[in-house]
C-alpha cells in the first residue's frame, strides 16, 4: 500500500480462538474486512511512525468463523477475538511460512498445546487465568452489545446492495437481449433503432454505476475505489460526451456493438455479486463456481473488445464534431477545439484500460491462489486421515 505504514500486530492463540492486538492508538472508525480466509485492516492513528494511515493484509493459516469473531477499538489499539472453525492448535498464524516482520507474539496471552506450569506457580496461574476469563467475559459482553447495534446496519447494507445489483442486472439484461434479439430478427436494419429501444436504459444504468465508486469509498464493499471510478468515468465520457450529443451516431453499428459488449460484461458480473450476498453456502456449488469462473474469465476477451469499440466510437465521431463545432469555443485568441480533446482522450483510454486489465489479472490470480490453498489444505487433511486409519 503506497503511503500506508504497517503497524505492529501482537497475536496469541488458544485451541478454539485467536487474539490479535493492533498497536495503534487514537483510532476511530477503522476499515476492517474480515472473512474466513484473511483479514484486511486500514485506519488512521498514532503508531510507530507517528500519526499516519496504517494498514495490513494477512491470509490465515486455516479458516476462522467471521460471524462469531469480534473486534473493538480501545485507546491503546484495536483488539480482535477470532474464533477458529476447527478447534485445533495452529502451527502459525499466516499462510506464508516466513512470518511477516510486523507480526509479533503476545507472550502475556500465549499458550502452547503442551503447556504445563510448576506447582509453585500453579496458584498464581489460576488467579491470572480467572482474571483473564473475567476480562474475556466482559469483552465478549461488550462485543455482543456492539455487534447487536451493528446488526441493523448490516441488514440494511445487505439489502441495499442486493437491490442495487439486482436493478443493474435487470437493466443490463434488457439492453443485452434487446440488442441480440433485434439483430437476430432484423439483422443490420436493427442498428438504426438501437438508441430508441435501449438508450434511456443505458443512460440510467450508467448513471447508477457511479454508486459503485461510492460503495467502495464508504466501505460498503471490499474494493479499491479507483478502479470502479475509472471504468464509470470512461464509459460515461463515451456515452454522454461522444454518442448522446450527436444524433448522427445513434444508427451506427458501432453503438450497437458497444452496448452489447458493455451489457454482456455486466449480466455476468452482477449475478456474481448477488450470489455473494446470498452466500455460496445457500447455493448449489456448481452454480456459484460457474458464476465465479465467468466473472473472472469473460472479461479477458470482452474488456479489450470494449476498449477498441470505445476508441472506434471516438474516431467515428470526430468528423461529426469537426463539422458541427459542438463543445468547441473561442476565447479571444485561445480556442478550445473539442475534437482535439477527443483524440487526446484516446491516450487516457489506453492508460486507464491497461490499469483496469492489470487489476483484473491480479484479482484472477488471487482467486486462483485461494483455490489452490484450499485444495492443498483438503489434500493434507485427507492424507492425515488416511495415516490415522493405517495406524
Amino acid at each position: 500500500m503506497a503511503g500506508v505504514y504497517t503497524p505492529f500486530v501482537y497475536w496469541a492463540q488458544r485451541k478454539d480462538k485467536l487474539s490479535l492486538k493492533v498497536d495503534l492508538r487514537d483510532v476511530s472508525d477503522p476499515n476492517v474486512q474480515l472473512d474466513e480466509y484473511g483479514l484486511t485492516f486500514r485506519a488512521y492513528g498514532f503508531g510507530a511512525k507517528g500519526q499516519h494511515e496504517y494498514g495490513f493484509q494477512m491470509d490465515f493459516f486455516k479458516q476462522v468463523d467471521p460471524e462469531k469473531s469480534m473486534y473493538r477499538t480501545t485507546p491503546q489499539g484495536v483488539e480482535f477475538m477470532l474464533m477458529k472453525q476447527d478447534k485445533q492448535w495452529w502451527g502459525r498464524l499466516v499462510e506464508q511460512e516466513k512470518r511477516p516482520g510486523f507480526l509479533k507474539v503476545d507472550f502475556d496471552k500465549w499458550r502452547d498445546e503442551g503447556d504445563s506450569e510448576s506447582e509453585a506457580e500453579e496458584e498464581k496461574a489460576k488467579r491470572l487465568e480467572a482474571y483473564r476469563q473475567e476480562s474475556l467475559k466482559k469483552f465478549e459482553e461488550e462485543m455482543k452489545e456492539e455487534m447487536e447495534s451493528r446488526a441493523a446496519i448490516k441488514y440494511l447494507k445487505t439489502w441495499w446492495l442486493f437491490a442495487y445489483n439486482f436493478f443493474q442486472f435487470m437493466g443490463y439484461s434488457f439492453i443485452f437481449f434487446s440488442c441480440v434479439i433485434r439483430y437476430m430478427m432484423y439483422h443490420r436494419d436493427s442498428f438504426k433503432n438501437t438508441w430508441e429501444f435501449t438508450g434511456q436504459m443505458v443512460i440510467t444504468c450508467q448513471l447508477m454505476s457511479f454508486l459503485e465508486y461510492v460503495h467502495a469509498e464508504v466501505g460498503l464493499v471490499n474494493s479499491k475505489p479507483l478502479f470502479p471510478l475509472l471504468q464509470t468515468l470512461g464509459r460515461n465520457f463515451i456515452l454522454f460526451m461522444v454518442i448522446y450529443p450527436e444524433e448522427l451516431m445513434y444508427p451506427l453499428p458501432v453503438v450497437t456493438y458497444l452496448f452489447t459488449t458493455w451489457s454482456c460484461i455486466e449480466v455476468v458480473r452482477y449475478p456474481f455479486y448477488l450470489f455473494n450476498l446470498i452466500g455460496k453456502e445457500n447455493l448449489p456449488a456448481k452454480v456459484f463456481k460457474v458464476s465465479q469462473w465467468l466473472r473472472y474469465t469473460i472479461w479477458i476477451p470482452l474488456y479489450p473488445l470494449g476498449f477498441l469499440l470505445e476508441a472506434y466510437c471516438i474516431f467515428t465521431a470526430v468528423p461529426y464534431y469537426e463539422r458541427s463545432n459542438k463543445f468547441s469555443y473561442q476565447f479571444d485568441k485561445v480556442r478550445f477545439h473539442y475534437p482535439l480533446m477527443m483524440k487526446l482522450y484516446l491516450m487516457m483510454l489506453a492508460a486507464g484500460g491497461t490499469m483496469l486489465m492489470k487489476y483484473m489479472v491480479r484479482q484472477r490470480r488471487r482467486k486462483a491462489a485461494v483455490k489452490r490453498g484450499k485444495e492443498r489444505e483438503r489434500s493434507a487433511q485427507e492424507k492425515a486421515a488416511a495415516h490415522q486409519h493405517i495406524d
